[in-house]
């Protein structure tokens, strides 16, 4: 979720203010650089309404890059801005280690940092292993103005010499990105909070490379219930964070984009609902929240099923038959056979479901019959015993019996049973309770007239006359 919350505001910020999104794979980490990652997350993010590859084409690729950030390493080391560092790792811990003890906050400066080029360059000539560090000045004051958080200042006394390369010239994060983003025009940077400790590492780079200085805009984190960062391995079995998770659940992208865009973006209304091009028109950076946002999984639900009933039902009855392919569990065959009772029952079934996912349980009764008991067809808090229920079951019988086949709609048997409520002396629940039972097999479904329209007379019928025999049963 993080990682589509960031993509997705780089995406409103480019399209608000007609810029272009620079697409790039950070593969120099072969262990976590994989095709197939790099399939799921253009896949997720196209599901989304985010066509990067369209958008952005051709996607950049630091590997490809090697020559840029080679010419970077020589200018550096011919300015003498960076020096090879043969302090091996297990040299350092034992620093940081010392540090601790002596409850001191660990900085590495380096011993070679002093050395003169020569005296590197003979060491580098015997092959002894080394990385390429940044020489940072050792108290310099490093200012920049963060588009969201404001201000934020520091000293690079707390940094130390960085690591910037390997000694096979290969280079890490912090150098290929200002190489990258300078290369290829970047003025704005928008990206996840936790990346603030770098941008004075980066910023002190950019100048070792005389580079201007580029915009950044960190957003906030996203936490969990407990005030944690968010993170998979920390939330209830259930709850979604992974865009394949939500699609599997059941979410549709206008609820997921909707839920994604209001975790840490506040429009500055009363507004809650936008489409991806809503978004896309209204999206301001400066109307990003400095705090962190927390994730709340019935918030995400809740702007998924306002997303399912706002949708025209074509729309929606598409996201069901493509999550049901490629999820569903029930592989009904009605829903090839009878598709005219889809059309028809599912937007009732989405004014009640939150999620895809519910549907297949909430929509089943309108092809097959379930079968109540006794029981659920009395109601002590609307005064029906069994033997009104007996009553009003055979009212009804007789009713269906008496509509004409041929104009059988919700509206002719909503006008009947509103006159044989009136005749009976019954409040509206001691009839329609029975009713909707008979139909749905449930206490809560759609409305008994629409399922009568939708089921049609004669299996509407059928379903009294077996509620009936349950009923009289009991009695």
């Amino acid at each position: 979720m993080g990682t589509a919350r960031t993509a997705l505001f780089n995406w409103l910020f480019a399209k608000k203010n007609g810029g272009k999104i620079v697409f790039r794979w950070e593969d120099t980490d072969k262990e976590r650089s994989k095709p197939e990652f790099e399939t799921e997350i253009l896949k997720g993010l196209q599901w989304l309404g985010m066509d990067f590859e369209r958008e952005c084409a051709p996607l950049g690729r630091q590997t490809e890059n090697t020559p840029h950030y080679e010419a970077a390493l020589k200018t550096l080391w011919e300015s003498g801005k960076i020096f090879p560092c043969f302090v091996t790792e297990a040299e350092i811990n034992q620093q940081r280690e010392a540090a601790q003890k002596a409850k001191q906050n660990f900085v590495f400066w380096s011993s070679c940092r002093d050395w003169d080029q020569k005296k590197s360059a003979e060491k580098m000539d015997a092959g002894d292993p080394f990385v390429w560090r940044l020489r940072v000045p050792q108290n310099q004051t490093i200012t920049f103005s963060d588009v969201i958080k404001g201000d934020i200042t520091t000293n690079s006394a707390i940094i130390g010499d960085i690591a910037i390369a390997r000694k096979d010239g290969s280079v890490l994060y912090l150098l290929a990105n200002v190489v990258d983003d300078h290369r290829d025009g970047v003025t704005h940077i928008i990206r996840g909070e936790d990346h603030i400790s770098n941008t004075p590492k980066q910023i002190l780079i950019a100048q070792a490379l005389e580079i201007p200085a580029f915009l950044y805009a960190h957003i906030p984190l996203v936490l969990d219930t407990q005030k944690r960062k968010l993170s998979k391995r920390n939330v209830l079995l259930g709850v979604c964070v992974l865009v394949e998770e939500f699609k599997s659940a059941g979410f549709i992208p206008e609820g997921v984009i909707n839920g994604l865009a209001m975790l840490g973006w506040n429009p500055k209304t009363t507004e809650e609902f936008f489409t991806l091009p809503d978004l896309e028109s209204r999206f301001d950076l400066s109307q990003v929240n400095a705090a962190a946002a927390q994730y709340d999984f019935e918030k995400m639900k809740f702007f998924n099923h306002y997303w399912l009933r706002t949708l025209p039902a074509e729309k929606s009855r598409d996201y069901f038959y493509q999550w049901n392919q490629e999820f569903g569990v029930e592989k009904n065959d009605y829903y090839q056979t009878q598709p005219a009772v889809i059309e028809k029952a599912l937007p009732l079934v989405l004014e009640k479901t939150k999620t895809l996912h519910e549907v297949p349980h909430e929509i089943s009764y309108f092809f097959s019959a379930e079968k109540p008991t006794a029981e659920t067809f009395l109601s002590e808090k609307m005064n029906i015993d069994s033997a009104l229920c007996v009553r009003v079951l055979q009212t009804l019988v007789d009713q269906i019996e008496a509509t004409d086949e041929f104009n059988f709609t919700a509206e002719r048997i909503r006008t009947a049973s509103l006159e044989n409520i009136a005749k009976m002396e019954l409040k509206n629940g001691q009839f329609l309770w029975p009713f909707r039972v008979a139909l749905s097999g449930r206490e809560k479904s759609a409305g008994p007239f629409e399922i009568a329209e939708i089921i049609g007379k004669e299996e509407t019928l059928l379903r009294l006359r077996t509620a009936q025999k349950t009923a009289t049963m009991k009695e």
